[in-house]
């Protein structure tokens, strides 16, 4: 059940990695230029659940993580996809990752996303939008900056393996 899950996540993932380097706010999501294999995992404040700020590189260090962007509680694809990865948490948990999972959602609904859903794993806000543009996935649309979900497998090194 966990390479039936995992596989498909990552074979999306790969098709956002292949557009290219990482650039300015494209005005769709096909010209978001996400980060690619062995690029650094960049700098970028978040807010956790509990409001606190945190660096990225403080959440993700040391272990290997599958960091997932998505849009938001609004988008009900990235709730579908919150729930199918709490299902899988404990068999990728013994494959020695960490979920971490950020939207530009505010603090207070990272909450109301959690309690949802009975999530185990970590939400946190990038409503200043710098993990998104850091990693190259967002965008302009006419609901404002958004990211291209997206799926990164990273390397206790910090480094995006895929």
């Amino acid at each position: 059940m966990k390479s039936f899950l995992v596989k498909p996540a990552i074979i999306i993932a790969s098709c956002f990695l292949a557009f290219g380097a990482n650039s300015t706010l494209g005005k769709s999501a096909d010209e978001a230029t996400p980060l690619l294999i062995g690029a650094s995992v960049p700098e970028a404040k978040l807010a956790g659940q509990e409001g606190n700020d945190v660096q990225l590189t403080e959440i993700l260090g040391g272990r290997s993580s599958v960091v997932i962007l998505y849009r938001g509680s609004w988008c009900p694809y990235c709730n579908t996809q919150l729930n199918e990865l709490a299902s899988i948490e404990d068999d990728l948990k013994k494959l020695g990752y960490q979920i971490v999972a950020i939207s530009p959602d505010k603090p207070e609904s990272l909450n109301v996303t959690d309690a949802k859903h009975d999530l185990g794993y970590q939400l946190y806000s990038d409503s200043r939008y710098q993990a998104m543009e850091a990693f190259g996935i967002d965008f302009d649309s006419r609901r404002g900056k958004l990211p291209v979900p997206s799926v990164f497998l990273v390397t206790p090194d910090l480094e995006i393996s895929f």
